[in-house]
């Protein structure tokens, strides 16, 4: 699958992160966040497609990832071959306020049609500001490559959604070509009352070919079957293959889940913690031909692998309570390898409460 800058032009205007560069006239202000991210190691910011501004994190082996402010929206992430491990649409728009079609959309603050807004939320067609002051980690590496983006609600998100909440991208690439993505989702009510939301990682995945693609780990499980009016059924496969449109909903999946690319060698594996729901997509070619930006044939080049928190409303929604010092954390992992090589993908959500410090934020 080719990497996205092949499909669309890209400006050649440049942001060196090296101490001492020259500003752009993009960022020629004093203060501008662009001139303060040189004192983060292995990262730069450029132009991207139609000049939207995109963080390009890389490491000394060679693997990279691509962030898009609009949206907060990982759109490549490569190994230490240059091999491209996420999908992106040729017909993806990179045009607000359509989202990007691929990589890792962030769904919030609501997951699909379930509720009053937009489906999937506004989260993935904002424009996200860098962090020039992110807290620490509380493993602190110097050889990793991050970058942390800001989300926070404009007066017109308010009429819509009306809490104030500040949102936390941490996207971080490990010497190993390991991509994480952790999230923070912090309540600002001033009246320090909860609200509901529902979350998802819409992670698009490159295949070689759908049909050489299985996934493991999701045996004996519960799923709804959005494909059959969300009945629920029980997984009874050794492990799930494709031959026609899938879309599963895995109820209480485990916290590793692997798929195998047959034709590139290659298996992914994905971490999560706190993210109970596994929903494993592929639109299949009649729904790809419905939609305006999805090529009538890339559904056989990509898997769709969400992973989310989502609790019924029968159950409740997912509330974000915000009780003194509480802290809930949930966390997503992948990982490609070839033979005994292993690249992770970590793909967090921490979700905190009134109270919580920066270090109990971040484990320091």
């Amino acid at each position: 699958m080719q990497g996205i800058e092949t499909k669309k032009k890209e400006t050649s205007s440049r942001h060196p992160l090296s101490p001492g560069y020259e500003t752009t006239s993009t960022s020629k202000q004093k203060g501008h966040p662009l001139n303060l991210i040189h004192q983060f190691q292995n990262v730069e910011v450029v132009k991207g497609i139609n000049g939207l501004d995109k963080v390009v994190l890389r490491q000394i082996r060679g693997s990279s990832a691509e962030i898009y402010l609009y949206g907060g929206h990982v759109t490549s992430w490569k190994n230490d071959r240059g091999e491209q491990l996420l999908f992106v649409s040729n017909k993806a728009t990179f045009k607000p306020p359509k989202a990007i079609r691929g990589g890792i959309p962030i769904c919030f603050p609501q997951f699909s049609d379930f509720g009053s807004l937009e489906k999937h939320g506004f989260a993935r067609n904002r424009m996200w500001s860098i962090d020039t002051n992110p807290p620490p980690f509380s493993t602190n590496s110097p050889n990793k490559a991050s970058i942390d983006l800001i989300l926070k609600p404009s007066k017109e998100d308010l009429k819509i959604f009306p809490h104030s909440f500040e949102f936390r991208l941490r996207v971080t690439l490990a010497p190993g070509g390991e991509l994480t993505l952790t999230s923070r989702i912090r309540n600002a009510n001033s009246d320090r009352k909860p609200f509901k939301f529902t979350f998802a990682y819409h992670t698009y995945f490159s295949v070689s070919d759908i049909s050489e693609v299985r996934v493991e780990g999701l045996e004996t499980l519960d799923y709804l079957d959005n494909m059959h009016k969300k009945n629920r059924f029980t997984e009874q496969g050794d492990a799930l293959t494709f031959e026609s449109e899938v879309d599963k909903v895995y109820l209480s999946s485990p916290t590793e889940i692997a798929f195998l690319d047959h034709e590139k060698k290659r298996t992914i594996l994905i971490r999560k913690n706190g993210l109970p729901d596994a929903v494993v997509w592929n639109p299949w070619d009649k729904k790809s031909k419905a939609m305006a930006d999805f090529g009538d044939y890339e559904y056989k080049l990509t898997l769709i692998l969400l992973s989310r928190w989502y609790l019924n409303y029968h159950h409740n929604y997912l509330w974000l309570v915000l009780m003194p010092g509480g802290v809930t954390d949930m966390w997503l992992g992948c990982n490609a390898a070839f033979g005994l090589n292993l690249f992770l993908c970590q793909l967090s959500l921490y979700i905190f409460i009134f109270g919580a410090t920066e270090d109990e934020l971040w484990g320091v």
